[in-house]
């Protein structure tokens, strides 16, 4: 599935991918296989449900590590 994410906290390693079913995922650092990701990167990633949410995220590959064009001002 692809997705983007919408909020990764480094320090917590955890954050939120916003799939192309338009539902969010949990994605934990353990599950990132040594990819870098960061709020905007475009991911292909594979859900998978486990005892505490059937919406998670594991196998993340970037595909786009564009920031967004929104302003940031």
């Amino acid at each position: 599935m692809i997705g983007r994410v919408t909020r990764y906290y480094e320090e917590k390693r955890y954050g939120f991918i916003r799939g192309e079913d338009n539902k969010t995922y949990f994605i934990h650092a353990s599950k990132l296989n040594g990819e870098c990701i960061r709020p905007w990167y475009l991911v292909f990633f594979k859900p998978f449900s486990n005892d505490r949410s059937d919406y998670n995220a594991r196998d993340v590959i970037v595909i786009d590590s564009t920031e967004s064009t929104k302003s940031k001002n």
